[in-house]
């Protein structure tokens, strides 16, 4: 009768540990221009990032900031690191998502980094491509889901703070709230 085995390894050295097995270099090892390279393309296979978000990266890994900075400049040469294609990426995404107004995506995308002419030009585009009113009205939709059955006041109220909480303008919410069934 053989015996069950319960999921548990065998006794003994594991068969990658023997002498003829050296580990492989840790991050550590490595020259400090290698280490942040590395530390940069493990971030960015895992999503995009901005140079700013690589950068506090890498200060908190106490990478030297000569070094960083070397490092980011060879990945934004090579085309690694797209401040303005994150923009965009990340604006699409929020706009699928959980909608808002320029305000509010232009101050997100600043606190990550993106420059301020950056910013402009990809919430001009979207602006282009769709309209805020109906942006907002999609925003809106479910905040008046939950909001039902609350008096027509306070649901007119709370509708405007969610509104400019997502950071539309007074102009775009004063037009939702005019030909939406608030009250």
């Amino acid at each position: 009768m053989t015996p069950i085995d319960y999921g548990r390894r065998p006794r003994g050295p594991r068969p990658t540990q023997g002498p003829e097995h050296a580990a492989a270099p840790t991050l550590s090892d490595l020259p400090p221009e290698e280490r942040a390279r590395q530390l940069c393309l493990g971030a960015l296979e895992r999503r995009m990032r901005t140079r700013k978000q690589l950068a506090q990266l890498l200060q908190r890994k106490r990478v030297p900031s000569e070094v960083s900075v070397a490092v980011l400049d060879r990945l934004q040469e090579v085309g690694l690191i797209n401040d303005e294609a994150y923009a965009r990426a990340f604006v699409s995404s929020r706009q699928r998502t959980r909608p808002r107004g320029n305000r509010g995506l232009s101050s997100e995308l600043w606190a990550k980094g993106i420059a301020p002419e950056v910013i402009h030009r990809v919430l001009e585009e979207r602006e282009e491509a769709e309209d805020p009113i109906a942006t907002a009205r999609r925003a809106l939709e479910p905040k008046l889901r939950q909001l039902a059955g609350k008096p027509s006041d306070e649901r007119k109220r709370k509708a405007e703070q969610f509104l400019l909480r997502r950071g539309f303008s007074y102009e775009v919410i004063r037009t939702v709230l005019g030909e939406t069934e608030v009250d």
